[in-house]
């Protein structure tokens, strides 16, 4: 089972992982333990796997909680890229795309913060397998001869 979430976002495509140093850090930071967060987190998001929707009377997410998650998880993740370029991510990193991609300071939408902690939180606690065909061409990559 895999833990971690690449997409892309902000500059580029970053990866997103929770440690456990990232959890304990979330949980300290929130008072609360990570169930809790992911379920305040989750509520008001729906899904059947086909279609997305939200409902704003039962949002119950923080947005403190929400900045934290993500940022553990590209603290976690440790690196991504931009502009064709590998980039190190570390917390000033880390803080800087936060500040200028999420930020409801810098007059972007909550949602985004919104979004991208559900999915990180929902990969660390439930994992998921990759696709089939990720799977055979890893297992062909690490059989092939040198």
């Amino acid at each position: 089972m895999q833990t971690f979430i690449d997409t892309e976002c902000f500059d580029g495509t970053y990866t997103f992982k929770l440690s456990m140093d990232g959890i304990m850090a979330i949980e300290q930071k929130c008072g609360a333990g990570i169930g809790e967060v992911y379920a305040r987190t989750l509520a008001g998001r729906y899904s059947d796997g086909e279609t997305s929707f939200v409902n704003p009377m039962e949002q119950k997410f923080r947005a403190s909680e929400l900045l934290e998650v993500v940022r553990q998880g590209l603290i976690g993740g440790g690196k991504g890229y931009s502009d064709g370029r590998a980039v190190k991510v570390d917390s000033l990193v880390a803080n800087h795309l936060i500040k200028t991609y999420i930020s409801a300071d810098r007059d972007n939408p909550l949602n985004r913060a919104w979004e991208l902690a559900a999915a990180i939180l929902h990969r660390t606690l439930y994992g998921y397998e990759p696709a089939i065909e990720d799977a055979q061409k890893k297992s062909v990559t690490e059989t092939a001869p040198n």
